[in-house]
């Protein structure tokens, strides 16, 4: 049974709790199950789903098959293989995510009853249980015993980053039980708690509209990250068309569905897909239209490199949906990255019929993204006299402008980019290192480039920029230190590891040197050419005045 304190201490140790199955009993399903495991460990779930259903045909009781399909098909977003295996595990001990997917069904079906036992039968890792905890807040809350949750959630409130996740829950609650005034104060205590959960942003809104606070709730979503949401953005031109801010009324399974959202985000900054994932596809299934959880589902696909699965998610987004512009945006990129540019490039000219700045922008992203300044470089332009104080603008023009030989117009946006935001590790990489790769500025650009390392310490471009200030300054000792940890970093980067082959020619360590060259070749270089001539002749007795700004 699922108990408070099991549930507590889950969420102190989550990082560190797994579950192990068992090996299958019988061997015929043995290599099927192995092979499934192996692209689980990869995160290739689909893949993972088809092996652990081909072994269930011929075992189809084994635990530790049923444990493995169930995981697979949730996070690779198969919602009836999920209930298929589901259907064939036990009533009672089954693996975890048997009761959370019968659960889902019974809270979206208004059977508190059944969610409830379902849920209070949930043992296994910790990412399950909390899954589980926030499932049974909502089947309690639906059963009326919104007074019990209350006090049940108590515990929560100061485990970061659950205690705003769990204060969103307990607002929620209590704005479904129409306990507006308790509910307003509770959302106001979530909000200051620092997690940002759109969809909980936007009931907050609609409450406080509800309750005649229309100018509180308007400043709520007229916040800069709010109108960049598509959500919040549509809830605000409802709000100012005197309609209900959200678009559909609170219920349990919705609200379950906004907790699962918040909680799959924190499974994902933790590099926990499986779990992450999982958490989204259990939110589709208890709120099918919740565009705003299948977007998230998409995009951590997409990172994954599953291009198929995150285009098919995608596809299930309406025309008319406030997340419809973002859904060809994705798609647009998951088709670039793999490997069709045309099509890529189609979808995203498609997107900008309507004029949508965030497909245009995207437009002019991939045009960028594939060397394309020119056609890039005008789109820019158009968007900045829209919007003249987006840095991200200015930057993007900046960076196509260097790239066409416009240097004066690219520095001018550049240092334009930091008057509207100083402290963006890109730009003050990008600049810094542009002067000194030019010879110009050289101890302003190397206190950028500092500065940009401060603020982006893991960053391997970043850090290869600053290896690169010292090696053009003629300090090759300080170069190589930072030139090495680049490389440690990002070492499939080919003009990271061209840099570590130059330090170490100037560094008289001639054999390392073409070592690093010969590597860069073998990682798609820009300037294939300039490697080999360095391989062939070594580096001229001065440093070369070339830009390889990223």
């Amino acid at each position: 049974m699922l108990r408070w304190g099991a549930a507590l201490a889950a969420a102190w140790a989550l990082g560190a709790c797994a579950t192990l199955a068992p090996e299958p009993r019988q061997s015929g399903a043995y290599a099927d199950y192995l092979i499934g495991r192996i692209a689980n460990m990869r995160e290739d779930y689909a893949a993972a789903s088809d092996r652990y259903f081909a072994a269930l045909a011929r075992a189809p009781a084994d635990d530790a098959l049923l444990s493995g399909a169930l995981v697979a098909s949730l996070a690779s977003g198969d919602e009836e293989r999920a209930r298929r295996a589901a259907r064939m595990a036990p009533r009672h001990d089954a693996p975890a995510y048997a009761h959370l997917v019968r659960a889902a069904d019974a809270l979206a079906a208004r059977r508190w009853a059944g969610a409830t036992d379902e849920l209070n039968r949930v043992e296994g890792a910790a990412a399950e249980e909390l899954i589980a905890r926030m499932m049974l807040v909502w089947a309690r809350t639906g059963d009326r015993h919104v007074d019990d949750v209350l006090i049940e959630l108590a515990p929560f409130a100061q485990i970061r980053p659950y205690g705003s996740l769990f204060a969103y829950q307990q607002a929620m609650a209590l704005d479904y039980a129409g306990r507006d005034q308790e509910a307003l104060a509770a959302y106001q205590t979530a909000l200051a708690g620092g997690l940002w959960l759109p969809a909980a942003i936007e009931r907050h809104a609609d409450l406080l509209a509800r309750a005649g606070e229309r100018d509180a709730a308007r400043q709520l979503l007229g916040h800069d990250m709010s109108l960049q949401h598509p959500g919040l953005a549509a809830a605000l031109r409802r709000l100012d068309a005197g309609e209900a801010v959200a678009a559909r009324p609170l219920t349990p399974a919705r609200g379950a569905a906004i907790g699962l959202n918040g909680l799959s985000a924190i499974y994902l900054q933790e590099s926990d897909s499986a779990h992450g994932l999982s958490a989204l596809t259990l939110a589709l299934m208890l709120d099918p239209e919740f565009d705003g959880a299948r977007i998230a589902f998409a995009q951590q696909q997409a990172r994954l490199g599953h291009t198929q699965t995150a285009r098919a998610m995608l596809a299930r987004v309406a025309a008319d949906s406030p997340y419809a512009s973002n859904a060809r945006t994705i798609e647009a990129w998951a088709a670039l990255d793999s490997g069709d540019e045309a099509e890529a490039l189609a979808i995203a000219q498609a997107a900008t019929a309507g004029g949508d700045v965030r497909a245009m922008r995207t437009l002019a992203d991939i045009y960028r993204n594939l060397g394309r300044y020119a056609e890039a470089e005008p789109i820019y332009t158009e968007l900045i006299a829209a919007h003249p104080d987006d840095w991200r603008l200015h930057f993007s023009r900046g960076a196509a402008r260097e790239r066409l030989s416009r240097w004066n117009e690219a520095e001018a946006d550049l240092q334009r980019a930091l008057d509207l935001s100083p402290d963006q590790p890109d730009v003050l990489n990008y600049l810094g290192y542009s002067w000194i790769d030019r010879g110009e500025r050289l101890t302003e650009g190397l206190a950028m480039i500092q500065r940009a390392v401060q603020l982006r310490p893991t960053s391997g471009a970043i850090i290869d920029s600053l290896g690169w200030a010292y090696y053009r300054l003629g300090d090759y000792a300080q170069a190589l230190d930072y030139l090495e940890h680049a490389v440690e970093l990002e070492p499939a980067d080919p003009t990271l590891n061209d840099h570590l082959g130059d330090v170490y020619w100037r560094l008289g360590r001639r054999i390392e040197a073409r070592f690093q060259w010969r590597r860069a070749l073998t990682l798609d270089p820009d300037d294939p050419a300039a490697i080999q001539a360095k391989l062939e002749n070594g580096l001229a007795a001065a440093p070369q005045t070339r830009s390889a700004n990223r």
